[in-house]
């Protein structure tokens, strides 16, 4: 066994990067690499992201990562304060402290967040709160599942520690000495990216229950469940969660007229979420 899982996991990044594993694991369980994505989610996979700002719109087009957000920055460096109205986002998510980043610089600017075909994990975590109002385009999807807090909930529904939690992330075989130092490491890190986290919503005047409810094997054990990557919510369910001021753009009720949603995303209610954190 190396110590590759290890590398790169110093600073105040590392439970971050871990969560992001963690995530894209779960994630490979229930998406095959054998199965071909189709194009449109591929872009949004896309790390640096595609930026680019036209008009009063800034378009973002990829991952949530340091990169995407350099390009991010140097694409909006010469706007100024009121020309733009609105971001139309297409992320499949990433790193949660690049994702705070842009969802900071969307409430700062009062812009409205359109869906354009994705938005999940970081994104919407992070970044589709943000908005002064939010659209969802016809087919467009914006799913949750899990925040930097996922840990804490996880932790809380199994009866053991965090440091329990986040020793279960390493492989198996890995010795206990790089164990303890990646599980040290982490929550030294979740000791300022958490707190991070908190003010952010704090500051959307919103609780996360949204982004971080059905973490773990919820979705699994619940009928309907066929391999969707995670939960998403009605509009009416999102209002109720603070998510109000979002409208979707299809013909009809947007968690059964969007096939995606239905493809990716098992459907949740206000109730169902809130009852699952208690």
């Amino acid at each position: 066994m190396t110590r590759g899982w290890l590398q790169g996991l110093h600073g105040p990044v590392a439970a971050v990067l871990a969560a992001c594993l963690m995530a894209a694991a779960w994630a490979a369980r229930t998406d095959p690499a054998s199965t071909p994505r189709p194009p449109e989610i591929e872009r949004a996979r896309a790390d640096p992201a595609v930026v680019r700002v036209q008009g009063d719109t800034v378009y973002y087009t990829g991952n949530l990562s340091k990169a995407s957000s350099a390009a991010f920055d140097a694409a909006v460096a010469g706007v100024s304060r009121g020309q733009l109205t609105r971001l139309v986002i297409s992320s499949g998510g990433g790193d949660t402290v690049e994702g705070r980043h842009v969802g900071r610089w969307v409430r700062d600017r009062a812009l409205v967040v359109e869906v354009d075909v994705i938005c999940f994990s970081s994104c919407a975590d992070y970044v589709f709160p943000a908005g002064r109002a939010r659209v969802i385009r016809a087919d467009a999807f914006v799913g949750w599942h899990g925040n930097e807090r996922q840990f804490e909930v996880l932790a809380a529904r199994t009866g053991v520690s965090v440091t329990d939690q986040l020793a279960k992330i390493p492989p198996a075989d890995a010795a206990p000495g790089p164990r303890a130092a990646f599980v040290q490491e982490a929550l030294r890190s979740f000791a300022v990216t958490q707190k991070d986290e908190a003010e952010f919503y704090a500051s959307l005047g919103l609780n996360d229950a949204f982004a971080v409810c059905a973490v773990g094997d919820v979705l699994e054990k619940r009928p309907g469940y066929a391999g969707q990557i995670g939960w998403g919510f009605s509009l009416a369910d999102m209002a109720r969660l603070g998510l109000a001021n979002t409208v979707y753009l299809g013909e009809g009720r947007y968690e059964r007229d969007s096939s995606r949603f239905r493809q990716y995303l098992i459907p949740l209610s206000a109730d169902d979420c809130l009852a699952l954190l208690k």
